[in-house]
């Protein structure tokens, strides 16, 4: 079976927030606030991938891309048999408006640590290593 690379952008900036997304359930069938996510194309790299999507989802300027110390493999859509493996990067931006795409996205926020984890659409279970994760940055 195929596996689907994929990463997830844990966005903060130089001012210590951090970016959620509201995505568009017209295109996701999802309406959630989550982190930037993609899949890594042919002959790309993770990190090339990072900024690939980070440059086509908010238009920020990185400043700095970490490879954090938490990844994940599921199954999407449910019982589908697509199965894949999503990568977690830590990026340091710099805060600015964010240039959303309206086919992936309704709206940005950017929030203080405590409120970005009370909001991003992350599995209850796992919020202590994502708080880990971030304080690792």
């Amino acid at each position: 079976m195929k596996i689907n690379q994929k990463i997830m952008a844990i966005i903060y900036s130089e001012k210590g927030n951090f970016l959620l997304l509201r995505t568009n359930p017209k295109t996701t069938k999802q309406d959630i606030w989550f982190v930037v996510t993609g899949s890594v194309e042919a002959n790309e790299s993770t990190e090339d991938a990072v900024r690939r999507e980070i440059s086509e989802e908010t238009g920020l300027e990185i400043l700095k891309i970490k490879l954090a110390d938490y990844s994940c493999d599921y199954e999407w859509p449910k019982d589908s048999g697509k199965m894949h493996h999503e990568q977690a990067f830590l990026v340091k931006v710099k805060e600015a408006p964010v240039k959303i795409s309206r086919w992936e996205h309704l709206d940005y926020k950017w929030l203080n640590k405590e409120q970005f984890l009370k909001m991003v659409a992350w599995r209850k279970e796992e919020i202590d290593k994502l708080n880990g994760i971030i304080n690792n940055k």
